[in-house]
């Protein structure tokens, strides 16, 4: 095995994933974020027709760069476990380790539209569903104001030996 990481750090949407996500990658050489939802803008048509073929990109993304003995680190909402297979699947494949870390809290209040609801109350189960099933989970706490303290546990996590 390598000493290359695929990270992917996981939780609902304005937790802070990218937030993290892109400030770890700016502390660390040879960090790659891999953007699913960025992917999405690089195919013709539209986006919201790309969520399959985004992810398969970000897989192929990740895998290349691990097998060149790099980090990864994925800010991505993963809230089913058959999801969550393919980058353990990715990682064992470039004998990369995977880290999974979930973020709780911190969650940013915004007037979310009345359709938009019932999705996140499907992905907070399917994220709990995840957590169940996947007790081997890193878990960060975000607290709304407070983004350096989250860093600081992410990189305790990460980096045991470095201090932030």
């Amino acid at each position: 095995m390598s000493d290359a990481r695929l990270v992917l750090v996981n939780g609902m949407p304005g937790s802070g994933k990218s937030t993290l996500a892109e400030r770890y990658r700016t502390d660390h050489h040879g960090v790659l974020v891999v953007e699913a939802d960025a992917l999405r803008r690089w195919i013709g048509g539209d986006p919201a027709d790309h969520a399959e073929a985004s992810r398969h990109l970000s897989l192929a993304l990740a895998r290349a760069h691990l097998e060149a003995g790099y980090d990864v680190v994925v800010p991505q909402l993963v809230a089913r476990v058959d999801q969550l297979e393919r980058f353990e699947r990715v990682a064992a494949d470039a004998g990369a380790e995977l880290v999974h870390v979930v973020l709780h809290g911190g969650v940013v209040e915004a007037r979310v539209p009345d359709e938009a609801v019932e999705h996140l109350v499907d992905y907070a189960h399917g994220l709990a569903d995840v957590l169940e099933r996947r007790p081997d989970v890193h878990r960060v706490v975000t607290r709304h104001g407070d983004p350096d303290a989250a860093y600081r546990d992410l990189v305790d996590l990460l980096d045991p030996d470095v201090v932030a």
